[in-house]
C-alpha cells in the first residue's frame, strides 16, 4: 500500500497541470506553489536551528499558537510554518515568533526529500490530522524529532481499516502523539500505537491568550454600562432566522443586539438588515444610532465578546458546523448554541454540564433568552460552570512542552 500511495501521489502531481487548465482551484493551487523551493532556499539560513510547524489551514494554525510561543521561548530556534491551504497563508497578523511561512509542496517522495534537506528541522510538529506519509518517512530518515498535536482519533477513521497497516506504521514513528481525550488514546492503543499522551485541547490555551490582549473598543465603553449587550457571533442564515424573529418582538431599550455573520459580504448584510423594520447600524459606522448592530468587519468579534452579557454562537442550527464557542466562553459569559454540536468535544462537555445551552427551535430560543435576559442569577450560574470547566482544562501547551525534547 505504501508503494501504491507513492504511485498515486506521483500520478496526481503529473496530472495537476493538465487539470489546472480547466479547473481554477487546481490552477490556483499550482500557482501558489510555483518556485516554492527557490523561495525557501533563498529565505532561510541553513546554519540556523529550525522548528517546523505544519497546519492545514488557519484554524489549525490558531490551535498551535500557544505551543509555538512556548517552544520559541524554550529553544529560541527559528520557526518555520507551512500551510496546505490559502486561508492561513493570507493571514497578515501572524505572531512575530514565526520567522518563515511557506506553502507545503505536494507529498511526493522527491518533494519531501528536497524540502527536509533544505529546512533541516530539529523538531517537526504536525497539527491535528496532518499525516503526510512521505514527509513522515523523510523526517524519520533525517532523524528529526516529530510530534502530532491536538490529535483526535475514532475507530471509524480510515487509518484503522484492514488495508491500512502501512499508515499505522507511519503513525508509530512519531516521537509522541498528544491527544485530546481518553477515547483517542484507547483507539491508538488498540492499534498498538503506544507513544501517546493525553493533554487535553490547545483550544482553551489559545482562547486564554485573548485575555492578555487589549480588548477595548471605545464606542462600547459607555454603551456597556447602560445596556445588556447580546452578541450573536459567526451566524448563518438558519441562526439569523430565529435571532431576528426574537429581536423583532424583544427590541427593548435596555438591550443592545450585535449580529456578526460568518458571511460579511454586502449582499448578505443587506439581506439581514432588510429583516428589520427598525434602524440597523453597522460596526464601521462612526456613530451607533440604533439598538441593533451588524458587524461588517473581520477580526473584531473576539473583542466584542468581552462586552456582552449573553452570547449566541452560530453554525449549529444548520449543517455548516458550529463555530468556536470557547472564544466567548473565555469571558465567562453564558452561551447558547444550535442543535448540531456533537462533533466538538468542548461543546458536548459544556452542554452536558449545563454551562452551554443548546436550542432546537424558535420556541426553545425564546424561552432561554427570556430567562437569560431577565434572570441575573441564572446567567451567573451558567458563567460559573463555564469558568470552572476552562480552569480545569487549561494547560495543554504546558503539558506538551514538558515532553518535547531534541
Amino acid at each position: 500500500m505504501n508503494l501504491l500511495y507513492r504511485i498515486l501521489i506521483n500520478l496526481i502531481a503529473s496530472l495537476l497541470p493538465s487539470i489546472g487548465v480547466f479547473n481554477k482551484r487546481v490552477k490556483r493551487f499550482l500557482e501558489l506553489r510555483k518556485d516554492t523551493f527557490n523561495k525557501i532556499s533563498s529565505s532561510i539560513n541553513s546554519r540556523d536551528n529550525h522548528i517546523w510547524f505544519h497546519a492545514a489551514s488557519l484554524g489549525e494554525y490558531e490551535l498551535a499558537v500557544p505551543l509555538i510561543l512556548k517552544l520559541k521561548k524554550k529553544f529560541n530556534y527559528k520557526i518555520i510554518l507551512t500551510f496546505f491551504s490559502e486561508s492561513g497563508f493570507k493571514l497578515k497578523k501572524r505572531i512575530s515568533e514565526i520567522d518563515y511561512t511557506f506553502y507545503l509542496p505536494l507529498d511526493t517522495k522527491t518533494n519531501s526529500q528536497k524540502f527536509i534537506k533544505i529546512i533541516n528541522p530539529c523538531i517537526s510538529v504536525f497539527v491535528k490530522s496532518e499525516i503526510w506519509p512521505n514527509y513522515i518517512d523523510e523526517l524519520h530518515h533525517h532523524g528529526s524529532k516529530k510530534y502530532l498535536i491536538e490529535a483526535n482519533f475514532k475507530k471509524t477513521d480510515w487509518y484503522f481499516n484492514f488495508f491500512n497497516s502501512w499508515i499505522i506504521n507511519k503513525i508509530k514513528t512519531f516521537d509522541k502523539i498528544f491527544v485530546q481525550d481518553q477515547n483517542s488514546k484507547h483507539v491508538l492503543n488498540e492499534n498498538e500505537i503506544n507513544n501517546v499522551e493525553i493533554v487535553g485541547s490547545l483550544k482553551i490555551d489559545r482562547v486564554k491568550l485573548q485575555l492578555n490582549l487589549n480588548n477595548r473598543i471605545d464606542k462600547f465603553e459607555e454603551l456597556s454600562k447602560n445596556k445588556k449587550i447580546i452578541v450573536c457571533g459567526s451566524t448563518w442564515k438558519e441562526d439569523e432566522e430565529i435571532i431576528t424573529e426574537y429581536i423583532k418582538k424583544n427590541n427593548h431599550e435596555d438591550l443592545f443586539w450585535i449580529i456578526a455573520p460568518h458571511n460579511t459580504s454586502n449582499d448578505n448584510l443587506k439581506r439581514i438588515k432588510h429583516n428589520f423594520s427598525v434602524p440597523v447600524s453597522y460596526f464601521s459606522d462612526e456613530k451607533i444610532q440604533s439598538n441593533i448592530l451588524l458587524v461588517d468587519t473581520i477580526g473584531d468579534l473576539k473583542k466584542l465578546y468581552s462586552y456582552c452579557k449573553i452570547a449566541y454562537i452560530g453554525g449549529g442550527m444548520g449543517n455548516t458546523g458550529l463555530h468556536n464557542i470557547l472564544e466567548a466562553c473565555v469571558f465567562d459569559i453564558p452561551v447558547v448554541i444550535g442543535k448540531n454540536y456533537k462533533k466538538f468535544l468542548e461543546s458536548v462537555d459544556l452542554v452536558n454540564k449545563g454551562g452551554v445551552i443548546s436550542i432546537r427551535n424558535q420556541i426553545e430560543f425564546n424561552n432561554q433568552f427570556d430567562k437569560l435576559i431577565s434572570d441575573g442569577n441564572y446567567r451567573q450560574k451558567l458563567s460559573k460552570i463555564i469558568s470552572k470547566y476552562l480552569k480545569n482544562r487549561t494547560g495543554a501547551s504546558d503539558r506538551i512542552i514538558k515532553s518535547i525534547s531534541l
